[in-house]
């Protein structure tokens, strides 16, 4: 498998990242840049830790110097990062508090930051004379390199190998009364174990995993339903939700199984869905903002009757975080460019009754989409578990 061959993200890839930190740079007048979200610090150096309340910083100055502000448990974690200083706090909360720990070892007193917090806005502005930190940084990371992509396709093949073991044990599983948690165990751990198996060894310093959720039944109708020890039964509705990530990398993918032969009822909702999907992928092209998309989505949906089904947009980007901006929502009006990416997310939802929901992860192209999960792209016979 060509998994083999796969490497992940290199420092010629940050490399060029940091280009953009020094653009921006550039653009609002600043002699430095702090960033703290924990994604932009892995987009723009690789470094990957355990997010926790420890703050975790990286500053580039205007002259490409950088350090990396990590507490004391993090240091071995850091030692191979492309950064050229790494300042140690003890930590936290410390006699000193994190960031003021960072702002000490600053020198130069016009920059930019990442924060979103207003109290450690105000904990920072008695440090600098100016401090800027509504420079949209994250706007940078929309729209992806061609490294970032092939990771994304790769997530999403595993995603879809998630889908697959699920529709190969489903029917023994359930017909020897597993419940949801167990069946979201054994689709789970079969795939990490092919994507341990299969990766190069030099993936095992980043993040790559796969987790899903199943709920069935009335529970469907819950959009972000717990998995629990429900036992699926024959004639419901069972959804499977797959995000999987290689190399940092997230992509998703989603299925509605039927436990039996569908009704006309069930067949009528999983063709609209379909070609709410379809229709989706087709449209995301080049210069359409994301509400658009959500709006042409979703208006198929209430031409079909199913207007008050809908719990949630039809998608939001991915990257680095599984839910990331911009949003293909309501509000929402990035204009799309070529290789962000999307996931696609059709759901009817009926209280009490049962829930459908498909996922898959598209790439905006310049005239249309690019579907990059493949389950859906089988016959809706594939989407059937027949039950004893």
């Amino acid at each position: 498998m060509m998994n083999k061959k796969l490497m992940p993200l290199s420092d010629n890839f940050f490399n060029r990242t940091r280009q953009i930190i020094l653009k921006i740079m550039e653009d609002y007048n600043l002699e430095g840049f702090l960033i703290t979200s924990p994604a932009n610090i892995f987009y723009f150096t690789g470094f990957f830790y355990v997010t926790n309340e420890r703050p975790v910083g990286l500053y580039v100055s205007k002259k490409n110097k950088s350090k990396l502000f990590i507490p004391l448990l993090e240091k071995e974690n850091s030692e191979n990062i492309l950064v050229d200083e790494v300042c140690i706090y003890e930590e936290f909360p410390g006699e000193i508090h994190p960031l003021l720990f960072m702002a000490n070892n600053i020198n130069e007193k016009k920059i930019g930051c990442d924060l979103n917090n207003i109290h450690l806005v105000h904990l920072l502005e008695k440090k600098f004379e100016k401090l800027i930190f509504d420079t949209n940084i994250l706007d940078c990371r929309y729209i992806k390199f061609d490294e970032e992509i092939k990771l994304t396709k790769i997530a999403a093949h595993y995603a879809d190998i998630c889908l697959e073991r699920l529709k190969e044990v489903g029917q023994q599983m359930i017909n020897n009364e597993c419940n949801e948690l167990e069946l979201v165990h054994d689709c789970t751990q079969f795939a990490k174990d092919k994507m341990k198996n299969e990766l190069d060894k030099s993936f095992g310093e980043t993040p790559c995993n796969v987790v899903a959720t199943i709920h069935s039944g009335p529970r469907g109708a819950l959009p972000h339903g717990k998995s629990i020890d429900r036992i699926p039964k024959k004639n419901e509705t069972l959804i499977c939700g797959v995000g999987a990530c290689v190399g940092g990398l997230y992509a998703e993918s989603g299925i509605t199984f039927i436990l039996g032969e569908p009704n006309k009822d069930q067949l009528k909702i999983i063709n609209t869905m379909q070609t709410v999907n379809d229709e989706t992928v087709k449209n995301l092209s080049e210069g359409k903002t994301c509400s658009s998309i959500n709006r042409e989505a979703l208006g198929i949906f209430k031409k079909n009757g199913y207007g008050d089904h809908i719990r949630h947009r039809i998608g939001h980007g991915m990257g680095f975080e599984g839910h990331e901006a911009p949003w293909l929502a309501p509000g929402d009006e990035t204009i799309l460019k070529e290789n962000m990416i999307f996931s696609n997310e059709p759901g009817i939802y009926r209280p009490n009754v049962d829930g459908y929901r498909t996922i898959s992860s598209m790439i905006v192209q310049k005239n249309n989409g690019l579907q990059i999960s493949n389950f859906l792209d089988d016959s809706i016979e594939k989407r059937i578990i027949n039950l004893t």
